[in-house]
């Protein structure tokens, strides 16, 4: 369990898409506009306080996923944006809190290891493996789970409960403006999981427009309510791209101790985008490595440690 806990700690942080050379701006954070008021239902106010009203008590009854999601598929278009804001607010806090519910349950169920027998080498497990599974408990479950807005990751040898944030671009609609920027944004990282097991699992410069994406959204809503957690996960993101994970490392430990040339790109790259806190800190960290002549130790490190906690203190002065 505490192997799960540090997973979920690190998969919270979280635009990707490869940074090219030369000097020129960050894309912006993109929402989908095409779907404002896309299936909105004009009801007068006493059926949306009704509508409101009956959310709550189903969540604080602790009915099953399943039934609050649909719940909020039926009705979400019924309330105002306000509302539709605060049942996805629910509904993301929901899902969050019964995620160890959910993984007993699949522990208890899937006792002869039927989920990794069938996509054991694939780090998702396949919405669409879900008819192969025997056991007609363990695929009742699965499908439960699936429809619930959760997805199943694999984390050494067994699948764990995740939110499967690309599923609530559906609600584009009905939230705001900065509620579609921080659900597309928590998707990046549910679709392509940066990750895992103590390493770096997409390229440098994927990280690096992540980091972006995520400065981006951090300056453009200033005072939302998930600020403090995004900034979070910028703060572990910087580190991981500039210190690398414990599995992923920036520079050969075998050897020289350089810095690996794929990193050092992509850190030149990165310090060349306009408008950003991001590129100048790291044109900072380069200018101490090539200062130490391109070898990465407690030094340089220390040196990163400042910079990383120097970026975060900006990014706070905005608020």
């Amino acid at each position: 369990m505490k192997k799960r806990l540090i997973f979920l700690t690190i998969l919270a942080m979280v635009l990707t898409g490869i940074l090219s050379g030369c000097k020129k701006k960050a894309p912006a954070q993109e929402s989908d506009p095409t779907q404002a008021n896309k299936g909105i239902v004009e009801v007068d106010e006493d059926e949306k306080e009704k509508i409101i009203k009956e959310f709550d008590n189903i969540v604080e009854k602790h009915e099953d996923l399943e039934d609050i999601v649909a719940y909020v598929n039926q009705n979400i278009g019924k309330v105002d944006e306000l509302n539709a804001n605060d049942m996805i607010d629910t509904l993301e806090k929901t899902l969050e809190i019964n995620l160890d519910d959910v993984f007993d349950r699949i522990l208890a169920t899937d006792k002869k290891n039927e989920l990794m027998e069938i996509a054991g080498t694939q780090i998702n497990f396949p919405e669409d493996k879900i008819g192969e599974i025997k056991n007609k408990k363990l695929k009742t479950e699965i499908t439960k789970i699936y429809n619930s807005k959760l997805k199943l990751v694999n984390l050494e040898g067994a699948f764990y409960p995740i939110i499967d944030y690309a599923k609530f671009s559906e609600y584009n609609g009905f939230v705001s403006e900065e509620w579609r920027d921080y659900l597309s944004l928590k998707a990046f990282d549910s679709d392509d999981i940066p990750f895992v097991d103590g390493s770096i699992r997409i390229p440098f410069d994927s990280l690096a427009d992540r980091i972006l994406k995520t400065e981006n959204f951090l300056n453009k809503f200033i005072d939302g309510p998930r600020q403090e957690e995004i900034l979070d996960q910028y703060e572990q993101k910087l580190s991981a791209y500039m210190k690398g994970l414990d599995n992923t490392a920036i520079y050969d430990g075998n050897n020289t101790k350089l810095i690996f040339d794929d990193v050092m790109d992509s850190y030149d790259k990165l310090s060349k985008v306009d408008g950003y806190i991001t590129p100048t800190i790291v044109y900072k960290y380069i200018e101490v490595i090539k200062e130490n002549k391109g070898v990465i130790d407690e030094n340089v490190f220390k040196e990163a440690d400042k910079f990383i906690a120097e970026a975060v203190e900006m990014l706070k002065e905005f608020k």
